[in-house]
């Protein structure tokens, strides 16, 4: 009896551990105790080698000591956008927030600069298409978008970013699969912390030309069903496939929520850490800069055309 005990009691210890893995806030990130260890995973009080104590000469490098290429702290490559090989079952597939060097196998046509350089953001402010100063004059690093010691936000996203207050919320993080939509309501809030002239909500904002035209024209809406502001698929003339599960010539695109609540967010065809698509053709010249991806999931506009469906 003795020894069914210990036993249990092993077992209970390792399950809670797995949900502490599981968690936002797990491992490092989060959740600590009054005599946790995670402290010195990042800091050291005498012999750090960058600001703020860190054990990295900057904030990104220290984030990339365990989410870049051949790292061992973590199955969550974001250089390479891949799990790694110890992931399990879904190891070796693209993560769903992209990478910032590579991304299914290629180099990122584009990326965030996370190296601390850039202090601009297209639409913060100064209209579509403009690039504007962050609060402050910020460079942006990791830890611009994500709070290393936890959130209460998915994916330990931030509370406050550029003098904003952000609120993601979460709909099955358990899961925590980082190859999937895992998104709540609100997801795009974080992308319009810097970027709200893009970020634009009201019904019929594609042909909505008066309203619009001060901050540079129609633009699509966010936070809307995938099939249309009317709610009926025939209004945007898509059929009744499902961008999500359905999808279309093989492609699909990640919405937020599931079944009838799913909404088209910015992440919906934009990777928020970086993406490999190329830009071609009509696709190559429309835009600030010539052939840039604009962070976008699929070749050309075929985020377009995987709702659309034309």
């Amino acid at each position: 009896m003795r020894k069914l005990i210990l036993i249990t009691m092993i077992a209970m210890v390792l399950a809670f551990a797995l949900v502490g893995v599981a968690s936002a806030n797990g491992g490092p990130h989060g959740g600590y105790t009054a005599t946790t260890d995670a402290c010195a995973g990042c800091h050291r009080a005498h012999t750090a080698s960058g600001a703020k104590l860190l054990v990295a000469a900057d904030t990104t490098a220290l984030c990339f000591t365990c989410h870049g290429s051949n790292a061992t702290g973590s199955v969550l490559n974001v250089t390479d956008g891949v799990l790694e090989a110890t992931a399990g079952s879904n190891a070796g597939t693209a993560l769903n927030g992209g990478g910032f060097g590579f991304y299914n196998g290629s180099a990122t046509t584009s990326s965030h600069d996370t190296s601390g350089a850039a202090t601009d953001a297209w639409g913060n402010g100064g209209g579509r298409g403009v690039a504007s100063a962050l609060a402050g004059g910020a460079s942006l690093t990791c830890a611009s978008c994500h709070d290393p010691h936890g959130s209460s936000n998915y994916r330990i996203l931030k509370t406050t970013v550029n003098n904003t207050t952000i609120a993601v919320a979460q709909v099955d993080e358990g899961a925590q699969t980082y190859d999937s939509e895992q998104w709540g309501t609100g997801q795009s809030n974080i992308c319009a912390a810097c970027h709200n002239d893009y970020h634009i909500t009201a019904a019929g904002s594609g042909s909505d030309v008066a309203g619009l035209a001060a901050t540079g024209g129609t633009a699509h809406r966010i936070g809307m069903p995938w099939n249309g502001d009317a709610g009926t698929a025939a209004y945007i003339g898509m059929g009744t496939a499902n961008p999500e599960t359905s999808g279309f010539g093989g492609y699909t695109l990640p919405l937020a929520e599931t079944g009838t609540n799913d909404t088209v967010e910015c992440q919906t065809c934009h990777l928020p850490h970086g993406t490999s698509s190329a830009m071609t053709g009509f696709a190559a010249s429309n835009g600030s800069v010539a052939g840039d991806s604009v962070l976008l999931r699929l070749n050309n506009r075929g985020v377009c055309e995987v709702c659309h469906q034309k």
